[in-house]
């Protein structure tokens, strides 16, 4: 297991400083905005793509895993982690899956841990890097793929506040200046469903769009009152726990509804909404152990054109739980996907024309690894860094709504320079996290009507 730095005596791993988020990094994107490829691009013709994860919690395990699932020759060359036990956890994981086991070359010496283990990744010659760590590390590794001349499969939400969605569109720019090819894990822009159920709303079939109505309601385990032992950091009980704490995910409004929030604009042609209000709070999120972040949302946005989005968003156990995209017009209705996090191969439209169950679609969690990896081979144009920095400020703009109760623009949103974690470049896990807990464990949440969020 190799490790970086000077070593900090807080439990079992090696800790690390960070690559630096806003001044540091944006300096660097600009320097290398004038420089060539680096070397480790691939090459059309040359042999098997290179991937590294960076990021080795579930969800980069199993995007590790969808990336070997593609067709075309790919192997898994190194993982990075902040924490050994995850690098090691998802080593096992993957290792164990007979079908992509022959693609796995994983010495110790490209298995990585600290904080700034993605650095050396990015040293390494890879073509293709997988951001999976938590969110709010998404816009500085992404800035530093780019820079190194990285093509990149980014895990949503590509940042949850008006700094990080900054720097997130500026590496947009670097990355058509390079010729990198980016995919973000917003995973129904690559799903024939949603492809063709788009594109006959962008034809014209329901008109002009008045409403749009999308649901990520989904249940939850309830709360948990387990507290931080005196064994562990109070930074790695967060980072470890990244979901309940807003400065790490941006809250499941950002981090989950965004899948369906990222749906409207597209209906909207990738348009932003020029302004948000909104409603949310904790019922069943209470008391210590729950970290920071609301269990239900309700947010209006409003765009240019007068046409609204209602978009629920909840995680709460019991009751209603509901996925789905559905758009309003003056010509008709459509709804598109449904399912478990509207996967189904569906959509419904207002004359009564239902394609459930007909369509035989490819795995859209594969099939987005596979349109990067095609792109990246053929040499064919592919960012979907924009829609999604785009779509992640979109859903941040709700939370901001939703925490403070006001109405707020998009120009608010994204250009307020407040950073969800401000000094994220200089922290090791002896640093103290953005937020605290009381002495009765409980951490500061936002009251709406009192808390400015932008």
């Amino acid at each position: 297991m190799k490790t970086t730095g000077k070593p900090i005596e807080t439990s079992k791993t090696t800790r690390r400083q960070f690559l630096a988020r806003s001044a540091g990094v944006t300096a660097a994107v600009g320097l290398a905005g004038n420089l060539s490829v680096a070397r480790s691009a691939y090459v059309q013709g040359s042999d098997a793509l290179k991937l590294a994860v960076i990021g080795c919690g579930g969800r980069g395990t199993g995007a590790a895993k969808d990336a070997l699932s593609t067709q075309g020759a790919v192997k898994l060359v190194a993982l990075a982690d902040i924490f050994e036990d995850r690098v090691q956890r998802s080593l096992k994981a993957l290792t164990s899956v007979s079908e992509i086991s022959g693609q796995i070359d994983l010495p110790k010496d490209r298995l990585f841990v600290g904080f700034d283990s993605y650095k050396e990744v990015m040293a390494m010659d890879v073509d293709v890097v997988l951001l999976t760590s938590p969110p709010a590390f998404h816009p500085m590794q992404y800035a530093a793929a780019i820079a190194a001349g990285k093509h990149v499969f980014m895990e949503k939400p590509v940042c949850l506040d008006g700094p990080g969605y900054r720097l997130a569109m500026e590496t947009n720019k670097l990355a058509d200046a390079k010729n990198l090819k980016v995919v973000v894990g917003l995973q129904r822009r690559h799903q024939q469903s949603y492809v063709e159920g788009i594109k006959r709303i962008h034809d014209g079939e329901v008109g002009d769009i008045i409403l749009i109505r999308t649901y990520f309601n989904m249940p939850s385990n309830g709360p948990n009152y387990q507290r931080r032992p005196e064994t562990v950091s109070e930074l790695e009980w967060q980072i470890r726990r990244w979901g309940k704490f807003t400065w790490l995910s941006g809250d499941h409004i950002v981090e989950q509804a965004v899948h369906e929030i990222d749906i409207a604009n597209w209906m909207m042609q990738d348009e932003t909404p020029v302004k948000a209000n909104g409603l949310g709070g904790r019922q069943v999120r209470t008391g210590c152990g729950n970290g920071q972040i609301f269990d239900h949302h309700f947010v209006e946005y409003i765009y240019a054109d007068g046409a609204r989005h209602f978009a629920q968003a909840k995680q709460q156990p019991g009751g209603w739980s509901h996925v789905s995209d559905n758009v309003h017009g003056t010509k008709g209705t459509v709804t598109v996907g449904s399912g478990p996090y509207g996967t189904g191969g569906s959509a419904t439209y207002g004359g009564g024309e239902s394609r459930a169950g007909e369509m035989q679609m490819a795995n859209p969690y594969v099939q987005e690894h596979q349109d990067l990896h095609d792109a990246i081979r053929n040499d064919t144009p592919l960012n979907d860094g924009y829609h999604g920095a785009k779509s992640s400020m979109t859903a941040a703009l709700g939370r901001m709504a939703t925490y403070s109760g006001d109405e707020v623009t998009w120009e608010e949103a994204t250009q307020s320079e407040r950073a969800l974690a401000p000094g994220l470049d200089q922290y090791t896990l002896a640093s103290t996290p953005p937020v605290l807990p009381d002495d009765e464990g409980n951490y500061p949440i936002a009251i709406p009507g009192t808390t400015k969020a932008w």
